[in-house]
């Protein structure tokens, strides 16, 4: 069987990095009861997968993780035994089985939703819109192999809304994943250089299917 899930992860769970976070469910989905599938060979892996790595010190509450069991479970009892083995701050929200012949949950992620928090007392509010609304958005970055290079990141940025009260509030859909990625951190130096401390938060990840965007929680 195999079962896609959405999951919260907040408060201190935020500074777990990305292979604890693995290994962290590991032993929780083996503790849970859930009869896990494991890779055959020398050195057998459970097979767990997770759609998007969350950089440490990210919020989120739109995280998905499949896994492979082997025997059907009910989706229900599941959910409920592994959170009960959960740290506080990751809580599994839903369940549902896929066709084991879908495509791999990480192949399936083009866009993400966030949520940006900085904490300024300035409202920097038309600023933003000023940058955010040119035809090109140039800045610097590390390419694979460790140059310096610039890039118009303004084709990654699919839309944003800005606001200010009390802090600066930034929401940004961008393209994530592996065909083409745009980071908030990079996204935020660009914008406001390392001034202000802000906090990010994940709210969505999305299949692009068809020209549509589809939240991968409602994927087949």
């Amino acid at each position: 069987m195999r079962i896609r899930g959405k999951f919260t992860k907040e408060g201190q769970t935020k500074f777990v990095g990305h292979l604890d976070t693995v290994r962290l469910f590991q032993r929780a989905i083996k503790t849970s009861g859930l009869p896990i599938a494991y890779s055959e060979g020398f050195n057998p892996h459970s097979k767990v997968y997770f759609a998007m790595p969350l950089s440490v010190g990210v919020s989120s509450e739109g995280e998905y993780i499949e896994i492979k069991t082997t025997q059907d479970v009910d989706l229900t009892e599941a959910k409920v035994n592994l959170n009960k083995v959960l740290p506080q701050g990751i809580k599994v929200d839903s369940f549902k089985s896929v066709p084991s012949e879908a495509p791999t949950l990480m192949s399936q992620v083009d866009v993400a939703d966030y949520t940006i928090t900085i904490n300024t007392n300035e409202d920097l509010t038309d600023m933003l819109k000023s940058t955010l609304d040119q035809n090109e958005i140039i800045t610097t970055k590390q390419n694979k192999k460790k140059k310096i290079v610039e890039i118009d990141i303004k084709p990654l940025i699919i839309s944003y809304d800005v606001c200010y009260s009390e802090k600066l509030i930034l929401k940004v859909r961008l393209y994530t994943g592996s065909k083409q990625n745009l980071s908030p951190d990079l996204l935020v130096k660009c914008l406001l250089g390392e001034k202000y401390d802000y906090d990010v938060h994940r709210t969505e990840l999305y299949s692009l299917s068809e020209y549509k965007l589809v939240a991968l929680s409602e994927l087949v």
